[in-house]
């Protein structure tokens, strides 16, 4: 690779995350010790062209084996992937996902090297679609204690989130009582919220506006009542 233009691209991996709305996908794309020592051998390189692509630049003629997979680790940089993702990527023909989960390491991408892959003169691009997690959204209100609340509800701005019936809880761990409003679908996790959520007090001399809440909760806040599929908001009246 020392002549110039005497290399080309071969693989293009690019990574998309559907949370995101901007060129980005949570994570860093790097060779395993037994991959690196083969793109080394075979003098592949591996750049990283933008934050979701990563590119494989070779000579002509590929000089690795076949019968072999190239493997990439999928690492972590955001703390809050783990509860934005939805786990369970799908793999593809030509490459697969296989879990890791240690060390930052999220997942290993395995790329079969075949005679078709090496002989093909034009790049190929590897493109994999990561899902971003289900969730209900709760919204957890802690009533004034100063006047007693009329019936509450929670409503979307454009009716594009329903939430079911208002339920009054006591808080896990607490004795606090909280009305519980509970989104009846679950909804992809985005980093930018389309939602606007206002509570409203239904008096009966007419609606009274008492709040715009969050847009979305935080993909961490876990609920107490339902932490496996469901984050929350606490507002505080």
């Amino acid at each position: 690779m020392n002549q110039q233009g005497a290399y080309r691209i071969w693989l293009k991996l690019v990574i998309k995350h559907a949370y995101f709305d901007t060129q980005q996908c949570g994570l860093i794309l790097e060779p395993d010790s037994i991959t690196n020592r083969l793109l080394q051998k075979a003098g592949i390189l591996l750049k990283q062209q933008n934050s979701c692509t990563w590119i494989l630049v070779a000579e002509d003629e590929i000089k690795l084996d076949t019968e072999i997979n190239l493997c990439f680790q999928l690492k972590t940089k955001q703390a809050d992937f783990y509860y934005y993702t939805d786990q369970s990527a799908v793999d593809d023909k030509s490459w697969s996902l296989s879990d890791y989960n240690k060390s930052g390491i999220w997942k290993l991408l395995k790329i079969p090297v075949t005679d078709k892959r090496i002989d093909a003169t034009d790049p190929e691009t590897i493109e994999i679609q990561l899902n971003s997690a289900l969730k209900h959204i709760e919204f957890l209100v802690f009533p004034n204690q100063s006047y007693p609340m009329e019936p509450l509800e929670i409503r979307e701005h454009r009716g594009k989130v329903l939430f079911d019936k208002r339920e009054e809880l006591p808080l896990p761990g607490t004795e606090k009582t909280v009305f519980r409003f509970v989104s009846s679908e679950t909804l992809p996790l985005k980093q930018q919220s389309a939602y606007q959520f206002h509570l409203w007090e239904l008096r009966n001399s007419g609606e009274n506006l008492l709040s715009r809440l969050p847009d979305f909760p935080l993909v961490q806040s876990l609920s107490p009542f339902s932490p496996k599929d469901t984050i929350t908001s606490y507002i505080y009246l």
